[in-house]
């Protein structure tokens, strides 16, 4: 059932399901077998694949940890690429939003650094309000500085060089560790 569901185009089916439902089967059998007999086959072979379920989903998290980790960029190129919320464990990050035209929106995004500096580049003429947050580093929000260690919430509103209009952009960015710039 999973494998049609994946191969159907329903679902996105990682490997570790594949696994996980095999197990459930196997689980099955051996319920079914404790009433009529001979499923101890299954022991073994439910041992088997509960390892491979543990190898399957610890390289599927390692994999996760190396996407979500290190020096990375988005550059968005158009409204459309936009996501609603970038995050970042380790490492420094770059959001360029200089190509994306927010003319008539009213869009929300989240940035969300754990250790390193983030970086927000917007396109000149969107009116910006920033909610940030850095709990310890310096925060630059569009020539205004801040340091230290300081949960505040900072609320920042630039209304670019057209003054009100060209769109908004609502930036909810979180550093727990770090600098944070946030420029045009």
């Amino acid at each position: 059932m999973v494998a049609v569901l994946d191969l159907i185009g329903v679902v996105r089916v990682s490997a570790s399901a594949y696994f996980a439902a095999a197990l459930a089967t196997i689980g099955l059998g051996l319920l079914v077998g404790a009433w009529f007999g001979r499923a101890r086959w299954l022991i073994a072979l439910g041992l088997v694949t509960s390892a491979a379920l543990g190898f399957v989903t610890a390289v599927e998290s390692f994999e996760e940890w190396r996407r979500m980790n290190g020096n990375v960029t988005w550059t968005p190129a158009s409204y459309e690429d936009l996501a609603p919320r970038y995050e970042n464990t380790f490492g420094d990050a770059v959001l360029d939003l200089r190509a994306v035209d927010f003319a008539q929106r009213d869009t929300r995004t989240t940035v969300i650094i754990s250790f390193g500096d983030a970086t927000v580049l917007v396109p000149p003429n969107v009116d910006v309000i920033t909610h940030a947050e850095v709990h310890a580093g310096d925060a630059v929000i569009f020539g205004v500085g801040s340091s230290g260690l300081d949960r505040r919430v900072r609320e920042s509103t630039d209304l670019g060089a057209d003054g009100a209009g060209g769109g908004t952009l609502r930036l909810f960015i979180q550093v727990n560790a770090g600098a944070l710039e946030v420029t045009r």
